[in-house]
């Protein structure tokens, strides 16, 4: 290869000379870049290897041949003017522009061209550098889609030294942090960390810096308002050119819903597993609370009982109640008590009961009412409204042992979609409701109970004082009711728990008006009472035989199949428990269909209907019977389904 005379100012012996041209001749060769001579016309003069590499065409193709072959024909002018401006002297240091390659792909290069000069000092052609910079270029877009990715990324992607100085935050980060990254970039890490958690962030710095990953690292950091968030981390190590580990980078994601989601669905399956089992203790309750109540009743009715008997019987029939009252909260909490539910206005029933609370909770404590004019129509439960506010004012009374003021406020609300006012982040459904606040000035509930109230036999209470089953009960009840609840509290400042239930229309029936009361009728025919706890079937069956009726009797579903069997079926009524061993209510109503189509069944049960038609026990139109069952229900029922019989046996 030709190359001309570099510097004709230097005097060099052919031999020297001779080496100079061998040696620059080798560098050229052996360079990683184009490097190319050519006229100020562009006639290309030298070609080297790395040139051939780059542009695909050999030395022997394109020497002697013009630029041009190589120059897409809209850069021709610009080219031009390149050489025009060399031969002036100029020379032009990393220019970006493109090439052609020999298949005709074009690439990007970086160009930079002088001046070549003869042994006079004139300029007789040019000599380039040519750079593919394709890579680079693919490296820079890559770099930028990169960066775009960061800054629209939902989740902080941080980047840090090893001792936890921020070298990058994105916009995510700002978000989620409060911090702009003009706040953080060149600080530590540890402004975001709560003290407690620091040394466990070291450790994390540590393994990294051994080349470990960390992922989905779930702890928590602090804002820069100050506010804790639940954050999940996963962490990478960053390497330099020669493979050293220099720093860090973290994808950051706020886990505080999902986690708030988490706990409300982990306390609604423990509310409802504890549901199934107050549900099922109080079917049993039931039944063996039947029994007392029902022989009690039977010895009441001896004329012969002394004065004292009776006043025992008395107070046995008071614990009965008792333990039914306690029933009824079970059920309630666990949103299986039975509802009678009817329209009323809650400012009404609010001052209705306004006396018995301040009864209930002494003369140094005072209640407030603090009513938003007009009725508010709300159907709910009298009995079971009642109790929820005789629950919410002995709590607020057991708040405020040195006296205080109880207050007592409604309102109306209109709530749109998406509103989460329940304590479990759960969304309101939109409509209208009335709103009941029960605001008390005691202690206050510190923040780690709070999340526990309503939890059942919680309680913060001295043993022998609460039962844990204030709070859960009023849950169950609201709940049952198609409201919502919520609790604010500070400590030292007093407690608010705010109801929502949905307004209704106001009633076309006055309130308190009723119909004459339907006597019961005993009308005489044949019973089979199916119960398989001995003392309920006894209590039923006497009941029965003191209005007249004849009573057979079973323990359950196939004994009940061979009574019937030896009287060929001849009875009026089937009066049936559901769950029995052996073969079941619901087995013995499929059998008796078949076999006797024309015997009604009566059924009863511990559990509420409501949990008996989900289960799939009874039928929506079905007669039902809620143990314990007094003996004026149990005789209406009968008496009104045997009357709804066509025919009757004989």
């Amino acid at each position: 290869m030709r190359l001309p005379h570099l510097d004709p100012d230097t005097p060099e012996s052919p031999q020297s000379a001779a080496f100079t041209a061998a040696r620059l001749a080798a560098i050229v060769e052996s360079s990683d870049d184009a490097i190319v001579s050519k006229k100020l016309d562009g006639t290309i003069l030298t070609w080297n290897v790395s040139a051939e590499r780059i542009f695909g065409y050999s030395a022997a193709e394109m020497v002697g041949d013009t630029v041009f072959r190589l120059i897409p024909p809209e850069l021709h002018e610009v080219e031009r003017d390149i050489l025009r401006r060399v031969s002036q002297g100029e020379h032009i240091a990393r220019l970006e522009t493109i090439r052609r390659h020999k298949n005709g792909t074009l690439f990007p290069i970086e160009l930079s061209i002088s001046p070549v000069r003869d042994e006079t000092g004139a300029i007789v052609g040019a000599s380039s550098i040519k750079r593919d910079i394709s890579e680079r270029r693919r490296s820079l877009e890559t770099a930028a889609r990169l960066a775009a990715i960061v800054e629209s990324s939902e989740d902080a992607i941080v980047s840090k030294t090893l001792d936890g100085t921020v070298l990058t935050w994105n916009a995510a980060a700002e978000r989620m942090y409060g911090y702009q990254a003009s706040e953080i970039i060149g600080h530590t890490i540890y402004a975001l960390i709560p003290g407690e958690l620091q040394e466990d962030e070291q450790d994390i710095l540590t393994s990294v810096a051994r080349g470990e990953h960390v992922a989905h690292y779930e702890t928590v950091r602090r804002r820069k308002d100050g506010r804790l968030v639940n954050i999940s981390l996963t962490l990478s190590p960053v390497y330099d050119g020669a493979g050293s580990i220099i720093g860090l980078s973290s994808i950051q994601r706020d886990i505080t819903e999902r986690m708030r989601a988490q706990e409300a669905l982990r306390q609604a399956a423990k509310m409802e597993a504890i549901g199934m089992l107050a549900g099922g203790l109080a079917h049993d309750f039931n039944n063996q609370l039947y029994a007392v109540s029902g022989f009690a009743h039977f010895i009441s009715r001896d004329p012969g009982l002394s004065p004292s008997s009776r006043q025992d019987l008395l107070e046995l029939q008071k614990v009965s109640e008792r333990m039914a009252s306690l029933t009824r909260q079970l059920l309630a909490f666990a949103r299986q008590q039975v509802l009678s539910p009817e329209v009323l206005d809650l400012n009404a029933a609010v001052e209705d009961t306004r006396p018995m609370l301040q009864r209930l909770i002494g003369s140094n404590m005072n209640i407030q009412l603090a009513l938003a004019p007009g009725p508010k129509w709300v159907r709910v439960d009298r009995a079971q409204l009642v109790q929820v506010l005789l629950n919410l004012v002995i709590n607020a009374r057991d708040a405020m042992t040195g006296g205080g003021r109880i207050l007592l406020r409604t309102s109306t609300t209109e709530v749109g979609r998406g509103h989460a006012f329940d304590r479990l982040n759960i969304a309101v459904e939109p409509g209208a409701y009335a709103e009941l606040a029960v605001s008390d000035t005691g202690k206050g509930i510190p923040a780690e109970h709070l999340p526990h109230i309503f939890e059942p036999f919680y309680t913060t209470k001295e043993v022998g004082v609460g039962t844990g089953l204030g709070l859960a009960t009023v849950e169950g009840i609201v709940a049952q009711s198609g409201g919502y609840i919520q609790v604010e509290s500070t400590t030292g400042r007093g407690t608010t728990i705010r109801l929502l239930l949905p307004l209704t229309a106001e009633p076309t029936v006055k309130q308190g008006t009723a119909g004459p009361a339907r006597k019961s009728s005993a009308a005489r025919g044949r019973i089979l009472v199916v119960e398989d706890e001995d003392p309920v079937r006894t209590i039923v069956m006497r009941t029965l035989q003191a209005q007249g009726y004849e009573v057979l009797g079973a323990r359950d579903g196939r004994e009940a199949l061979r009574e019937l069997e030896e009287i060929g079926g001849a009875v009026n009524l089937v009066l049936s428990d559901i769950v029995m061993p052996g073969m079941g209510g619901r087995q013995l109503a499929t059998e008796l269909h078949r076999r006797y189509r024309r015997i009604p069944v009566v059924w009863m049960s511990g559990h509420t209907r409501e949990t008996e038609l989900q289960k799939g026990e009874i039928g929506k139109d079905e007669p039902f019977l809620h143990k314990p069952i007094t003996p004026e229900v149990l005789l209406e029922m009968v008496s009104a389904v045997i009357a709804g019989v066509a025919k009757q046996p004989s």
